[in-house]
């Protein structure tokens, strides 16, 4: 983007690109930001904010060629690149936030699977598929080699695995003596895993190594779209399921977890999260005049994730993968007789990890 004028005031740079973008860099964040106070192999800035001059006073500025040449009033001199300033303009905090698109049950592209071998070769399919995990929530793999522990090769095209009580790598199957109702033939309603942990898991994959001959059908919604239709259909519910913070607990025999948060977790202007899962919400301890309340909107939402319009259903064959945002969202599945030896692997993994490996395929496509 070039600049349409440029102009220097005693206290700030002005720019308006050619858009007709204004963009206003005041002194004190030129200075903090000055390329001279940042080592030179690794980018981190060598002063702190104290170190900075309480007054700082701009007295010429100049474009030559792509470089903004500022000369201040100690005669010392800082050059910024137009890029550097453009992709830093202040009004264009949040930039690097997905686009969200929510779905429901009509959109079955979501269920689209994608090649593992050209994710794994080809940074532009591979892009492709990180976007989609980061505004969709959710993307499939096929042709995945079905072999045990194949889910950490999926795992590095992602982000970096979180151990954690299940293990680096957990196996949801059928077993004899379980400590999660995931490792029974038992069907599971929709749910967000581990809400009873600090942070939650950003992301969960989920590779099938062997396949169900009867039933183990995988179910999803998206979170953010159900709690858009309580918020238009019962805003009150919406409230109080937003501002009703609930434990939620685990134990065993070696562990015991335990967090509280609300189960529509918002930002100011947004939902953020999604933390619904009925096998581990603990009894309720909030005053005896708001449980009725709480648990009629509780249920409201409740109806909402039944609703056939909220859920994509999918079976995942053998070599099969999916990767999904485990704080947007839900997943559950029909029950399977315990004496197959269906086995799907998992891991968990932080979200930074995603927008990381998006943030550095960007960045090598533009050079």
């Amino acid at each position: 983007m070039r600049p349409r004028t440029l102009a220097c005031a005693s206290d700030r740079l002005t720019i308006v690109w050619d858009d007709g973008q204004l963009s206003d860099y005041y002194a004190v964040w030129l200075s903090d930001n000055n390329t001279a106070n940042r080592d030179p192999r690794n980018g981190q800035r060598l002063i702190d904010v104290a170190d900075l001059p309480p007054e700082l006073r701009i007295s010429d500025g100049e474009l030559i060629d792509n470089v903004v040449r500022l000369v201040w009033v100690d005669q010392t001199v800082s050059e910024f690149s137009l890029d550097w300033l453009f992709r830093h303009r202040p009004e264009a905090a949040g930039h690097l936030t997905p686009n969200i698109l929510t779905w429901g049950d009509s959109d079955q592209d979501i269920l689209r699977r994608y090649s593992f071998e050209q994710v794994e070769t080809s940074a532009r399919v591979r892009l492709e598929w990180l976007e989609r995990i980061a505004s969709t929530g959710i993307a499939f793999l096929s042709r995945v080699p079905a072999d045990e522990f194949k889910v950490l090769e999926v795992a590095a095209l992602v982000g970096w695995v979180r151990d954690t009580n299940y293990g680096r790598v957990f196996n949801v199957r059928a077993v004899s003596d379980p400590n999660n109702l995931a490792y029974t033939g038992l069907a599971l309603r929709l749910h967000t895993d581990n809400p009873y942990r600090e942070p939650v898991p950003g992301l969960q994959i989920l590779h099938c190594v062997v396949d169900s001959r009867e039933g183990g059908t995988s179910l999803f919604a998206d979170g953010f779209r159900a709690a858009d239709v309580l918020k238009a259909q019962d805003p009150g519910a919406f409230e109080v399921l937003a501002s009703t913070p609930v434990r939620f607990e685990f134990s065993d025999a070696n562990t015991y977890l335990s967090a509280e948060r609300p189960i529509i977790q918002r930002s100011s202007s947004s939902v953020e999260a999604i933390h619904y899962n009925n096998r581990s919400i603990a009894p309720l301890q909030i005053p005896a005049a708001k449980i009725r309340e709480f648990y009629r909107a509780y249920r409201a939402f409740a109806m909402i994730l039944r609703d056939r319009a909220q859920i994509l259903t999918t079976s995942l064959s053998a070599g099969e993968t999916v990767v999904f945002n485990n704080r947007r969202v839900l997943h559950g599945r029909t029950a399977f007789p315990s004496n197959q030896p269906r086995l799907l692997q998992g891991c968990y993994l932080d979200h930074d990890g995603l927008l990381s490996q998006i943030a550095i395929l960007q960045r090598n496509a533009l050079y």
